[in-house]
This record gives C-alpha cells, sequence and structure tokens, in this order.
C-alpha cells in the first residue's frame, strides 16, 4: 500500500470519527477498517491485529502488565484480558465489567487507579472520579460489545484523563484503553473493528 493510499485511509478514518457522536444507550458507528501490518494476537477466543510498532505482554512477574498493549515509551496504554478463569470462581476478587458502574471498566475490588502514559500500572494516582461520558454497544469484529467511556479524576490531577472499555460477556473478553485521545482512539477502534473469534 502506497503512502497516498494510507493517508486516504486515515482521513477516512478520522472523517468518520468526525462525524459521528453519541449519547448514553446509542450504538457506537462501526469504524471504517483498514488494513493492519502488525503482529497478531489472541486473547482468549479474541484474534486481532495490533497496531504497527504495538507489543503485548501477556504476563509479568509482579502482575502489574498483564494483558497490556504498549507502544514506543507508554508501558500500557491499553489492556485485552480474558476473564473466562476469573469469572468462572465465585470466590475470586472480581467486579464484572459495567457502564451502569463509575467505576466500570476497573474489575479490581481495591480502589481503582489512574493509568496513564505518564503513570503505568504500579505507579499510577488513586481515582477519585469517574463519571460516564457515553454508553451503548460498540463493534468488536463481528460482535456487539457493552461499551462505556467514562471521565476519571485522580488524587494527582495531571493524571486525569478518559478510559474507555468493551466488554464481551458471553466471550468473557474485556478491552480497557487509558488515557483516551484521537490518534489511539482511531488504533483502538482499527484494531478491534478487524477483530475475528474462535
Amino acid at each position: 500500500m502506497s503512502f497516498r493510499h494510507i493517508v486516504v485511509a486515515v482521513a477516512a478514518v478520522l472523517s468518520a470519527a468526525a462525524c459521528s457522536t453519541s449519547t448514553a444507550g446509542q450504538a457506537q458507528p462501526v469504524p471504517t477498517v483498514t488494513k493492519a501490518a502488525g503482529p497478531q494476537l489472541v486473547v482468549g477466543t479474541l484474534h486481532v491485529a495490533l497496531p504497527v510498532g504495538a507489543k503485548y505482554t501477556t504476563r509479568t512477574d509482579d502482575g502489574l502488565l498483564d494483558g497490556c498493549i504498549s507502544e514506543g515509551t507508554v508501558v500500557c496504554e491499553a489492556r485485552l484480558l480474558d476473564l473466562r478463569e476469573a469469572t468462572s470462581d465465585p470466590n475470586a476478587p472480581i467486579n464484572l465489567p459495567s457502564a451502569k458502574r463509575p467505576f466500570g471498566w476497573y474489575t479490581g475490588t481495591d480502589v481503582p487507579t489512574c493509568i496513564t502514559a505518564a503513570s503505568p500500572p504500579g505507579q499510577a494516582a488513586v481515582a477519585t472520579g469517574s463519571n460516564l461520558l457515553e454508553s451503548g454497544f460498540a463493534p468488536v469484529g463481528p460482535k456487539k460489545a457493552e461499551y462505556g467511556r467514562w471521565q476519571v479524576t485522580c488524587e494527582d490531577e495531571t493524571q486525569n484523563n478518559q478510559v474507555r472499555m468493551w466488554w464481551l460477556p458471553t466471550s468473557k473478553i474485556l478491552v480497557v484503553q487509558y488515557g483516551s485521545f484521537p490518534g489511539w482512539d482511531d488504533k483502538m477502534n482499527t484494531m478491534l473493528a478487524g477483530a475475528t473469534f474462535s
């Protein structure tokens, strides 16, 4: 694909994103799919192509970076997690993802933290608030996920950010995007639009 074709494809994605608005309870628009050239990733039954230059950390000794997608100097821009095992254990300390609760993107039972480009897991400030901005359903490949976007406030105000979540309750796949901004939103939308399932 030539540079010109890439620019046209990116412009189409940006144009589609700029023309869409959403309100609570409405479905999210289907993003334009461009061919991804990054590494292929399988998480549970979900198959995606990572953005070019991104990498995925399956597991770390401390568990802080499990399921993280990173790019450049940012160690955890998003998480892709298979929650089948955790949700099948009635004694597991987990809150199911939900756009119906303030910290619905956070599955832990402790205090949520503000993960951003400057504050990776383990170094993030405590989250003090989580206001739902958008909710509804959004595509993940051929499936529809419960979707939410929250404005998160933090003890350290420089870490205030937006968090996006896609939850597939049947497949038990959770996708969380931290520190949302338009460029990374487009990459996430493209990656998830091209997803397949096995």
